[in-house]
């Protein structure tokens, strides 16, 4: 089983800045660049498509187990195989760390974020919650001083569409696009859609 979703979590500001900012600006340069325009941003393309999949291969069965008297969440990423990434690496986080939560509904499952001091950490962000265990972990946060915010389903939800429109539209529409059009400045972006399509056949979904 694949998790269905992406596992990489990004901050509101860094998101904007990474997919939809940055292609933007890429975009106007292309415009004013001429041939070498489509070629810089095909490359641009390649290497957030390469490092945001291939990171997500870290969540592939990850699991994670709480222990209330400690105050510690223990993550275990099993991750895919092949992986650029090794397998089984335990990641022990301190829910001292943790400043907040918040709990959305993804479909018929509840996920829960988790807010850091540190803007880039090595800890798991977000994850499933079981609806049995979901009760307990709230209880546990709110022992560890832990901010809980109010489910907000409809308005993540209308962020997460708009999101995947964006993403859809800078780093699939478009790039598809210019492989029609420059099929030479498209290479980078071609060699990171087939590259990982080998890492996704080998990993089996």
């Amino acid at each position: 089983m694949r998790i269905a979703f992406n596992g990489v979590d990004f901050g509101r500001v860094l998101w904007w800045g990474v997919f939809a900012v940055a292609p933007l600006a890429l975009l106007i340069f292309g415009a004013l660049a001429g041939d070498s325009g489509p070629f810089v941003y095909s490359m641009y393309c390649a290497v957030i498509l390469t490092a945001v999949l291939q990171s997500s291969e870290r969540f592939v069965r990850m699991s994670v187990t709480v222990d209330g008297d400690a105050g510690e969440l223990e993550s275990t990423y099993h991750m895919g195989d092949p992986s650029l990434f090794r397998s089984d690496e335990d990641v022990t986080t301190s829910l001292a760390d943790v400043e907040s939560a918040r709990f959305v509904t993804l479909g018929d499952q509840t996920a829960v974020r988790l807010f850091y001091g540190k803007p880039f950490v090595n800890k798991p962000s977000m994850f499933l919650v079981s609806d049995e265990f979901e009760p307990r972990f709230r209880e546990t946060l709110r022992q560890y001083d832990v901010s809980i915010s109010a489910d907000s389903t409809p308005k993540s939800a209308d962020w997460v569409w708009v999101r995947f429109a964006v993403t859809a539209l800078f780093f699939g529409a478009i790039p598809l696009g210019t492989v029609v059009v420059w099929p030479a400045g498209s290479v980078p972006f071609l060699l990171a859609v087939f590259g990982h399509a080998a890492f996704v056949l080998r990993q089996g979904w």
